[in-house]
């Protein structure tokens, strides 16, 4: 499962606290995929897990609510900031860390977000001064925040679950992990792929 990835050389994130639930439950899936009986259900649901993982990599995007920490050695020069794997629910905090990873808190006073772009942004206000760190050269700075459509189901679009099923369904009938989404899950995926340049 990939969780991290690096967006250039001053930047890279992590999911630091995954999902609480799963766009698509067991329960559901096995009646999509008429499977009846429990005997197969730890391995039913890893393929759940990884389908959303696979889907949500594939995508440049989060589907269900999950904390993310963006790291970066030196704070931007311009005033915004894209804030990776959208949508963007809320930030948490804006810190800088000193070299045995102490945060200090950057005041929200200081910035606002824009939620309804893809990615969602970080903006800070005019003539604010940004976050300084004099103790740390790399990692010194970090944003963690929330993504997802929501932290329930109900939230997800519905396409998007539909993909999730047909993907774990393609790795159930394969019986192993298909990192590539399928031809019928490519098409529906399209348009909420997000490219970065």
């Amino acid at each position: 499962m990939i969780m991290s990835s690096e967006i250039d050389e001053n930047m890279v994130w992590d999911v630091t606290t995954p999902p609480a639930i799963e766009p698509v439950s067991l329960e559901e899936f096995k009646m999509f995929a008429r499977i009846d009986g429990n005997d197969e259900d730890s391995q039913l649901l890893s393929f759940l897990i990884t389908a959303r993982s696979l889907i949500e990599k594939y995508l440049n995007r989060a589907l269900i609510e999950q904390t993310i920490t963006l790291k970066m050695d030196s704070w931007p020069e311009k005033e915004v900031i894209e804030l990776p794997r959208p949508p963007l629910i809320s930030i948490t905090a804006v810190e800088t860390l000193n070299e045995s990873d102490v945060a200090t808190v950057y005041s929200s006073s200081n910035y606002y977000i824009i939620k309804n772009k893809e990615p969602g942004l970080l903006v800070l206000k005019f003539g604010v001064t940004p976050p300084q760190n004099t103790e740390r050269y790399y990692g010194g700075y970090q944003v963690r925040y929330k993504a997802g459509y929501g932290s329930t189901s109900a939230s997800v679009p519905n396409v998007l679950k539909d993909c999730i099923k047909q993907w774990a369904m393609t790795m159930y009938e394969n019986r192993a992990i298909v990192e590539e989404p399928p031809a019928e899950v490519k098409a529906l995926l399209s348009n909420y792929r997000i490219y970065y340049i």
